[in-house]
């Protein structure tokens, strides 16, 4: 259905692909995986001829019997979206701010089908419910920015899906959700595949997905196809040494030279809490349902209690939704709780004024999960990194921003470029290092290595290491990756819509789950070595 033949692209002087072969048939799920700046997207957008300006390509991309590198946009206008469906990496960017969710994933039906509007619109909904999101809650008069990360990322593979298109390219489609999300997600692509004989060429950084999902796997380095054939077997004998090193990147657990704190320990060694959260209650106001009757509150997070102790590192783990970035605005008092209790250092940040508050906000920051949104993109590195500065009522030295460049591995030079310049792993680097400049004691994480490749979250991993042993830094370290939990924190927490269900050490939870849902998330998580049989998660 698809042949890539000795394709090669160039954006100016650089060269990009090199050479690349590649064959998609009906109803074959291809794996590309490969490091970031490898050249897995500019493929994806090859095909989809969505190249910049100045680039330059040869070789073939046959589709259906289309030349695709011959054929004009509107051509391309009629397949894309309809025979070729694409979900974009990030989801936040891929998605209009000013238009609806329904809006959005009718255009295409609308523009392809020529569907009345109400058609369109029960096609939309009904879309959304195959990808998980109920259109009673996530009504199509929802706008981008009142869904969470995960939320967006389903819509994303709605559009993609709306017109059972022939061939689908999904780019990193389950970055952002949590495993139960991420299992739905790959079991409804795959079911997609099985019923519409549709090909897949799925991109990804996680070996786990590709191992468990594709049926073929190519593995693509600096442009250039490293190994390709039947996923089990080029996972299983790894004869390239890059095979490897992803494989052995892929279950990196960090070397730490302390000891590691857990709420046991610490309460044996009668140290006191660094943050003690104490029935915490989130709420937002909902739609008034009709005039006479006063609207419910959504209760976000529901009598939340928990302690973290100097040098902790606590993870928070949960589906989409469930309340977690709630959870950490309300901390650093973005959000005001409709009750309960905060205490850091002692000091309930509650009944703070704006001078305590600002005091106590200089020791706790935060790393957003997507850092290319969190910058502006009109500021230098420099600037971005010495925000947090106010709070302490001045403006950073030359010498501190150097000196929080160096501590996350780049360099002095990087004060003056832009955040575009930056791969997404250097990117999340500049985000650690504004959350460093004013020298906090807790750092709240909110999915640090979720979008990066396996390589580049080893290295952030080991940064975060590091920082915690030479600072004793602690961390709420929020993530949906599993993986993660295991390598990197002390103590996990698990919640459920609002409310901390569970808790304990990684390994004590890990290996002996009392929750029922607990049990899920565990079963739900891809695991290479599982798939391979190598070792149980």
């Amino acid at each position: 259905m698809l042949s890539i033949q000795n394709l090669s692209l160039d954006i100016g002087n650089t060269s990009i692909l090199k050479d690349i072969d590649l064959k998609i048939e009906q109803g074959q799920v291809m794996g590309l995986v490969g490091e970031s700046g490898s050249g897995k997207s500019m493929t994806a957008l090859a095909i989809m001829q969505l190249l910049p300006h100045s680039s330059t390509t040869t070789g073939q991309i046959n589709f259906d019997d289309i030349n695709i590198l011959d054929s004009d946009e509107n051509q391309m206008c009629n397949l894309r979206g309809d025979d070729i469906g694409m979900v974009f990496q990030e989801p936040m960017t891929a998605l209009n701010p000013v238009k609806t969710i329904g809006e959005q994933i009718a255009e295409g039906i609308r523009f392809h089908t020529g569907a009345s509007g109400k058609d369109a619109r029960e096609r939309a909904i009904e879309i959304l419910q195959q990808v998980g999101l109920d259109p009673m809650q996530y009504g199509l008069d929802r706008y981008p920015h009142e869904l969470s990360g995960g939320q967006r990322q389903r819509v994303v593979i709605a559009i993609a899906c709306a017109m059972q298109p022939k061939l689908l390219i999904a780019d990193e489609p389950t970055t952002a959700l949590d495993v139960t999300i991420q299992a739905q997600i790959l079991e409804l692509l795959q079911k997609l595949v099985e019923e519409n004989n549709m090909g897949l060429l799925l991109i990804s950084h996680d070996l786990g997905v590709i191992a468990d999902t594709a049926d073929e796997i190519t593995i693509i380095r600096s442009g250039e196809i490293i190994e390709c054939g039947p996923t089990m077997e080029i996972l299983r004998n790894q004869s390239h040494s890059y095979t490897r090193q992803l494989a052995k990147a892929s279950t990196h657990v960090p070397v730490r030279k302390t000891r590691p704190v857990t709420a046991s320990t610490s309460k044996k060694r009668q140290t006191e809490p660094l943050l003690q959260v104490t029935d915490l209650i989130c709420e937002y106001p909902t739609k008034r349902k009709s005039l006479f009757t006063k609207p419910k509150p959504f209760r976000a997070v529901d009598g939340v209690t928990f302690d973290i102790y100097p040098g902790q590192t606590l993870a928070l783990v949960g589906e989409s939704g469930c309340g977690k970035s709630t959870l950490a605005k309300t901390l650093l008092q973005v959000h005001r709780p409709h009750s309960g209790e905060i205490v850091f250092e002692n000091k309930n940040l509650l009944n703070s004024n704006r001078k305590e508050m600002f005091a106590a906000r200089r020791h706790m920051q935060i790393v957003f999960q997507d850092p290319y949104g969190s910058f502006n993109p009109r500021h230098k590195v420099g600037n971005i990194v010495s925000e947090p500065m106010h709070l302490v009522n001045r403006k950073a030295t030359q010498d501190e921003l150097i000196k929080a460049l160096l501590q996350v591995g780049l360099s002095a030079d990087d004060l003056e470029k832009y955040p575009h310049e930056f791969s997404g792993g250097q990117r999340q680097r500049l985000a650690i290092a504004r959350a460093l400049i004013t020298k906090p004691r807790l750092i709240i994480a909110d999915e640090p290595v979720s979008a990066l490749d396996v390589s580049i979250r080893a290295q952030i991993l080991d940064l975060l290491n590091e920082l915690r042993d030479n600072f004793q830094i602690s961390y709420l370290f929020i993530t949906h990756d599993l993986s993660v939990v295991r390598a990197f924190c002390d103590d996990v927490m698990v919640m459920n819509s609002g409310k901390i269900i569970e808790t304990g050490s990684v390994t004590k939870l890990f290996d002996n789950p009392k929750d029922e849902y607990t049990r899920q998330l565990l079963a739900a998580a891809p695991d290479l070595q599982r798939t391979l049989g190598t070792k149980p998660i």
